[in-house]
């Protein structure tokens, strides 16, 4: 009985040692085998930049085991689409195979190991333009590479490599979008200021190229409409464009500043905008990054703070929205008294935007505010506070929208910057969001006009 136990489990080690042979998961326990394969192995994702050059990359080829002063040989394979299919198929993929127009394989694809060799190295040359091309018909195309006819074991999963090249086309951009607010005043010294506005490239710059960039009053009128502005051209005759617009770019340098000039001897006090477009650049391979490429460059032009003077405010000067006193009133928050305020009417549906609006002797166009929270209570500090002006007192136009420095605890002051706008006769201060969301209250209010 003990025979035949003993029988069974020796026959049973041997199907084993076998089995392991069979599947190569001992291959790295077997004294005598040499074993080649890639080190870098399935989908490789490979970046490459559309910059006129092609991308070269390199397979490489590990001889490994412990026999490793023997020598040893295999082939690499490009795999044709049959055989790509057949793989896919017992893999889950979809690859496909990149046309031959799109890459070069540099070299012998047969590969062989001196016994001091530890590794080989082939390298392919990938075509940009074609791989860009076929990418922009499918995003699956793959160069498949394979390993075979090794005179020595070949590692079954480490066999394959799937080369999957994306293409990224170097793009261009302002540094700054949207409205950039550049603020000038009369406490800078000598009349014309130099501003700035930088250009970006997106990758590592190795060449020479430039930018041109134009004015588009069309951006200017958009702006305007939706945020319910008047802001006016920077006249012509009051700024001057490096090189006219044009922007170089020199190996190494990835930004570039396109210098604005302007002089404000030939400005008034006002918000000024030079609206931007970067239109084009002069390498072929390079974009304009389209998401990014308008600035709405503006110009502030303020008096500086010691030009302003305090208006004398009476309440018969101030008329306010809702048009109803509640709790406090309008002479509160000019007495001089911390502890007496205006409250606009909580009563009223749907509650803000609030506001008290100031009619002022004579035109101007520049302003300050100041406020002081009401001392018991903080839940009408303002949040958001919008300046309009106008001329009439029924036509206004945004001056400028402030969320920025408010102040939010109890008794607390608020000064605002100079603001500046076209001439106003009337100004009005529009509270949009208090922690209580359905009115406001100021301790205290003064206006200072140029």
């Amino acid at each position: 009985m003990k025979n035949k136990i003993l029988t069974t489990t020796l026959v049973a080690a041997c199907w084993l040692t076998y089995s392991a042979c069979e599947d190569g998961k001992d291959e790295f326990l077997n004294d005598f085998t040499t074993i080649l394969s890639f080190r870098n192995y399935d989908e490789i994702p490979l970046t490459m930049y559309r910059t006129g050059e092609n991308t070269d990359y390199q397979l490489i080829v590990n001889k490994s085991g412990s026999a490793l002063n023997t020598t040893a040989s295999a082939s690499i394979e490009i795999m044709d689409d049959a055989t790509l299919s057949i793989y896919n198929a017992e893999n889950g993929k979809s690859y496909k195979k990149y046309p031959d127009n799109c890459y070069s394989f540099n070299g012998d694809k047969f590969v062989e190991f001196g016994a001091s060799d530890s590794y080989q190295t082939r390298n392919i040359t990938l075509f940009t333009e074609k791989i860009l091309e076929n990418n922009e018909r499918d995003n699956n195309f793959v160069i498949p590479f394979m390993l075979y006819n090794g005179s020595d074991s070949i590692n079954a999963e480490r066999k394959y490599v799937f080369v999957k090249p994306s293409v990224i086309i170097p793009l261009v951009s302002f540094g700054r979008t949207g409205y950039s607010l550049n603020t000038i005043s009369d406490a800078a010294g000598g009349n014309e200021v130099q501003l700035n506005l930088p250009v970006d490239f997106s990758t590592d710059n190795r060449w020479t190229f430039n930018c041109e960039i134009a004015t588009d009053e069309t951006l200017l009128n958009a702006f305007n409409e939706e945020n319910e502005v008047d802001y006016a051209m920077l006249p012509t005759s009051a700024y001057k464009m490096s090189n006219n617009g044009n922007v170089a770019f020199t190996p190494g340098n990835n930004t570039s500043n396109l210098d604005i000039t302007v002089n404000r001897s030939l400005l008034s006090y006002g918000n000024f905008v030079l609206p931007l477009r970067l239109t084009d650049c002069t390498s072929q391979y390079f974009h304009v990054d389209e998401a990014n490429n308008t600035c709405l460059f503006g110009v502030s032009y303020v008096p500086d703070e010691s030009k302003l003077h305090k208006v004398v405010l009476t309440k018969e000067m101030i008329s306010i929205h809702p048009n109803r006193e509640v709790e406090g009133s309008v002479a509160e928050m000019l007495d001089g008294r911390y502890d007496t305020y205006y409250h606009s009417d909580y009563s009223v549906e749907p509650g803000l935007p609030h506001y008290i609006q100031v009619a002022l002797p004579e035109s101007h166009t520049a302003l300050m505010f100041e406020y002081q929270v009401r001392h018991s209570n903080n839940n009408g500090a303002p949040q958001r506070i919008t300046i309009l002006g106008s001329m009439n007192g029924e036509n206004f136009s945004k001056i400028m929208t402030i969320t920025d420095g408010l102040p939010t605890q109890k008794s607390e002051k608020y000064k605002s910057p100079v603001l500046v706008g076209k001439e106003f006769k009337h100004v009005r201060v529009r509270v949009e969001a208090t922690p209580a969301n359905n009115s406001f209250a100021f301790a205290e209010f003064s206006l200072h006009v140029n």
